[in-house]
């Protein structure tokens, strides 16, 4: 059975992010994005991943095989990123503050199991 790979390079997982919407790598709501998630635990990070894509492994073939999406959306700095497991792609509102994006993505991730945001 197979089970994924632990071989962990989250660089190569920001090189090989696809954007949409209004998002590049330069946006700078996508540079405090990846700045706090670099800066996250490699637990926190792992949990990132089963929130993005319903796993906390990697392929076998690397991260670069992951193949994540992350697109703007139209909603305020108020709300939570959201997660499409089926296709590896994050919503991600515009968010004007690091503090914001790390509050807001963590409580996404604390919270995704069920019906915990109710």
């Amino acid at each position: 059975m197979m089970v994924g790979s632990s071989n962990y390079n989250w660089e190569e997982l920001e090189e090989t992010a696809i954007y949409k919407g209004d998002y590049s790598a330069t946006h700078p709501t996508v540079k405090l994005f990846w700045e706090t998630f670099h800066e996250f635990p490699l637990e926190k990070k792992k949990k990132f991943l089963l929130f993005l894509t319903g796993s906390d492994r990697i392929p076998i073939y690397g991260m670069a095989s992951l193949q994540i999406v992350i697109q703007s959306t139209a909603s305020g700095e108020e709300y939570l990123p959201v997660a499409h497991t089926c296709y590896n792609l994050l919503d991600l509102p515009k968010y004007s503050s690091k503090e914001i994006l790390s509050a807001r993505l963590t409580q996404a991730l604390d919270n995704y199991e069920g019906f915990s945001l109710a």
